[in-house]
C-alpha cells in the first residue's frame, strides 16, 4: 500500500522588496521570526473591536497559525478578554 502525503500548501507569491528602513503604518502588524524559523515576536496595533474584524488581523492570524499551529486560538481567547 502507499502511503498517502500530506499536499503542500498553496502560498500566494509574494514581492520581495530590499530596503533600508521599515515601512510601518498605524494599524498594522508585525511577525519577527527567528533564524530557526521560531516566531520571536507579534506587534499588534491596540486591539479594539474594529480592529479584531479588519482583513488584515485575519490574515495576519491565519500566517502565525501556520508558522505554530494553535496560535490562532490562542490569540482570539487573548484578546476577547482583553476587550471585556
Amino acid at each position: 500500500m502507499c502511503k498517502k502525503l500530506p499536499r503542500r500548501l498553496e502560498l500566494s507569491k509574494i514581492n520581495l522588496q530590499i530596503d533600508d528602513h521599515l515601512d510601518i503604518e498605524i494599524g498594522d502588524s508585525v511577525v519577527v521570526i527567528k533564524k530557526d524559523g521560531s516566531i520571536g515576536k507579534v506587534i499588534l496595533p491596540e486591539m479594539n473591536a474594529e480592529q479584531q474584524a479588519s482583513k488584515g488581523y485575519k490574515q495576519m492570524l491565519k500566517v502565525l497559525d501556520m508558522l505554530k499551529p494553535g496560535t490562532k486560538k490562542s490569540f482570539i481567547e487573548y484578546n476577547r478578554g482583553k476587550l471585556h
